[in-house]
This record gives C-alpha cells, structure tokens and sequence, in this order.
C-alpha cells in the first residue's frame, strides 16, 4: 500500500508518517523498482500502536523506548518508571483543572447573581460590598474599598489562608465587631500620605490593634507573614487587614 493509504488506515496524515520516519519510529520501506515506497500490515499495526501511544499522552521520545522493552525484555523498569511518572504529571494537571473548574463555577454564580466576580470568597466579597455601601464616611468607604482590593490581591496569590478569610468575614458581618474594626480602619486612613518615619509608632498600635480582633489561631500565619516582611511598616499609604 501506499503512504496515503497507510496514513488512512491508521486515521492521520501523510505528513505525521513522514515525520514517524524523520523520528525513527517507522522504518522507511524498501522503494520498489517503479520508485514508489510499499508499505505492509506491519507498518499499519506499528503506525496504530504509535498514535495509540501518542494519544494517551506517551511523547514522541519516549515510544521508540517502549518498543525496544517490548521486543527485547531489557529495560522494563524503566518503561514502568516512565509510564509512572506520566500518571503522576496526568494527576497533577487533573488537580489543576479541578481547582479551575472549581473557580470557573465560583465565577460563574457571581456573575449569574450580578455580583461583581471576584477572588475572594463569595461571603468575603459580600460582607465587603455591604460594608462599602453603608460606611459612615468617604475616608472609611476608601478604606474599605482599599482593604478589599488588597485582601483580593492577597486571594489571587494565595497568601491568604481560608481560615483567615472565613474569620475576616465573620468580622465584617457581625455589627459589634464591624463597628470596632472601622474606628480602627478610619485611624488608619487618618495617617493615608504622611512620612512612614513620622507615624511608625501609630503605624504599630493600629497594625496590633486590628490583628487583635481576630483570635490567634486565624491570624497566626498571617502575622508571621507580616512580621517577616514587616508589612505594617509599608501600609501607612492604605488600610491592610494583614
């Protein structure tokens, strides 16, 4: 048979053929005297077996290695290495779609509800929203628009733990606690623009102060987060719950 034929009976192309034979996983056949190369049932079952193997996501590479174990029984261990490792990269892009699927759909109901989409957990961003809405002033509705972003910067990198994020929810919605938290978020908007020098005492009593309405096991990471890369002392541009 033909290359056009060979290239039918497998379901691909001429070209993917020629590119097989460019790799060294199919022979080249002997031309005959008219010129033309005449391919066999051998050559179909190998060109299967190679797409087969190529499309359950064995690379190119890879296939000739798994042909040599298969005819010569020397070098299986390292066929089951290499087929283990590809179900571990396989498992890994899984988890990853997983998480993505899962975002997608978190995406999706915002914005079927009308709310904006967000990184931040659905009760965060609304407890937020109603916040914003109902602030006492414009410095604290800045405030709290600015805590927002930065609580979503801080999703979207994923240095925010769950548990923060569910605790910081819990504040916001909570009206006791939401009336504490703003005097604390209406100081900070009060030193928004001076010299970092000039207010680092304020700075430090109002960053202790508002990790102080959260308990301890909910902030802990994020407080060594701050003290090692000493956040308070860089927030005074803005409110940060963190």
């Amino acid at each position: 048979m033909r290359i056009g034929q060979l290239a039918e009976a497998a379901q691909t192309t001429p070209r993917t053929v020629r590119h097989y034979h460019r790799l060294g996983l199919l022979a080249e056949p002997v031309r005959r005297a008219n010129g033309y190369r005449e391919y066999t049932m051998d050559d179909v079952v190998r060109l299967v077996r190679i797409r087969w193997l190529a499309e359950r996501g064995v690379p190119l590479g890879s296939i000739a290695a798994l042909f040599a174990a298969d005819t010569s029984g020397e070098g299986v261990s390292d066929t089951v290495a290499d087929l283990r490792a590809l179900i571990g990269a396989v498992e890994v892009e899984q988890a990853k779609l997983a998480r993505r699927h899962v975002g997608l759909t978190s995406m999706l109901a915002d914005a079927e509800s009308g709310r904006t989409v967000s990184a931040l957990p659905t009760e965060v961003a609304s407890a937020l929203t109603e916040a914003v809405d109902t602030a006492s002033s414009p410095g604290v509705q800045r405030a709290l628009e600015r805590e927002r972003d930065l609580l979503e910067v801080l999703a979207m990198t994923g240095s925010a733990p769950e548990q923060f994020l569910h605790s910081y929810a819990s504040v916001i919605a909570d009206d006791e606690k939401r009336s504490r938290y703003l005097a604390s978020l209406s100081d900070w908007s009060s030193i928004e623009g001076k010299e970092p020098v000039s207010v680092e005492s304020a700075i430090e009593q109002l960053a202790c102060s508002i990790l102080a309405q959260f308990d301890e096991q909910t902030i802990s990471p994020v407080r060594r987060r701050a003290r090692h890369a000493r956040l308070a002392r860089r927030c005074c541009s803005g409110p940060g719950a963190t």
